[in-house]
């Protein structure tokens, strides 16, 4: 007789079906409602907002993988995301307001007179929300100062005049 009486732990029952569904950057953060097709039928979804690449949502009676497509703004890093803001070097210099993206609506940052770039600047709760949680992840703006390719000859002069000065 066998130990287990005769049935194997090791055997599966029926098999969940499993399914893809590939979602923009903000539907992935935002959460959305999808149409699927399952086995010919119309199935109406709710993805919760936060699912990440990979995500497995369990429902009744199938499995779903999410496959979220990069988006050109957002970085993400788990539930913080990471946007590179490129700032003309007057704004580094002189200081000054800027507008950056968030996922709900652009915020204005103040840039204080001699950043350097690649600073960064925390936005928090400004984030990924946590799947299935309370509370969002934080955002950070890195500064990219760039510097002009060309000047005119006025610039120029003046940038020598500073040169000079400094």
């Amino acid at each position: 007789a066998s130990f287990f009486g005769g049935a194997s732990p090791f055997r599966q029952g029926p098999s969940i079906p499993r399914y893809g569904l590939t979602l923009s950057f903000m539907e992935a953060a935002k959460g959305c409602q999808k149409e699927i097709k399952l086995q010919g039928k119309a199935r109406k979804v709710r993805i919760p907002p936060g699912v990440d690449d990979g995500t497995r949502i369990k429902f009744r009676d199938f499995y779903l993988t999410i496959d979220v497509k990069p988006d050109k703004t957002f970085k993400r890093d788990g539930n913080d995301l990471l946007v590179d803001q490129k700032i003309p070097f007057t704004l580094a210099a002189l200081g000054g307001i800027i507008e950056v993206p968030t996922i709900d609506q652009p915020v204005k940052l103040k840039i204080k007179p001699g950043t350097q770039s690649g600073t960064l600047i925390r936005l928090r709760e400004k984030g990924i929300p946590h799947l299935y949680g309370r509370g969002r992840g934080d955002q950070y703006i890195r500064l990219i100062v760039e510097v002009p390719k060309k000047l005119n000859r006025e610039q120029k002069r003046l940038l020598e005049e500073f040169q000079k000065t400094g």
